[in-house]
């Protein structure tokens, strides 16, 4: 199995890497859709989804988005904790949106200019600002707060731009239903979870 890792490495099958990243796809929208069912299943989409993005993401030096796929398998698990059977929707202060938008801008910043100079990362301003307030937006879903989707409309947004950029165009996609999806959570039209 090492092996072939390494062989797969070198080689840079596009075939295997087209069936993760269709993979990837699919097991993110089913946690995404699940998730707006408020069905318990999600959650098991939302550890395997994330691990297979940060592979695929090391893979094309997006070194932020690999962190940021491992913080959502470890808010997955603790969404599920914490939500469990009761889904229910909370709001947060202005004041408390105020101290996270600032605090994402600043440590994506920071984030930023260490992976510029101290990295080969591709993109890394827009990488780690994705990477701050994506850890944001998806602590405040797993805590049943429903301005959660009010930020992932932009940072699905950012995402299109980024994988697309990057040759990812599987995961461009997914982010554009991603935002089709957000605007569906936040409204709450009935689309899906109906």
């Amino acid at each position: 199995m090492i092996e072939f890792y390494k062989m797969e490495l070198k080689v840079g099958n596009k075939n295997l890497m087209l069936a993760i990243e269709w993979l990837a796809v699919i097991s993110n929208l089913a946690f995404t859709f699940l998730y707006i069912q408020q069905n318990e299943a999600a959650f098991v989409f939302g550890i395997f989804g994330p691990l297979l993005i940060a592979f695929l993401s090391w893979r094309r030096k997006l070194f932020a988005d690999v962190g940021l796929q491992v913080i959502y398998v470890l808010l997955t698990l603790w969404g599920l904790m914490y939500l469990g059977a009761e889904w229910e929707m909370k709001s947060i202060s202005n004041f408390q949106h105020l101290v996270g938008i600032v605090s994402c801008l600043s440590l994506g910043s920071l984030l930023g200019l260490v992976l510029k100079k101290k990295s080969t990362a591709e993109l890394p301003l827009a990488d780690s600002l994705i990477t701050a307030f994506s850890i944001w937006a998806t602590a405040l879903m797993m805590m049943g707060c429903h301005e959660n989707w009010l930020y992932f409309m932009v940072i699905d947004l950012a995402c299109i731009f980024l994988f697309w950029n990057r040759n990812l165009k599987l995961l461009a996609g997914l982010y554009l239903v991603y935002l089709i999806l957000a605007v569906e959570g936040y409204f709450q039209w009935g689309w899906i979870a109906n």
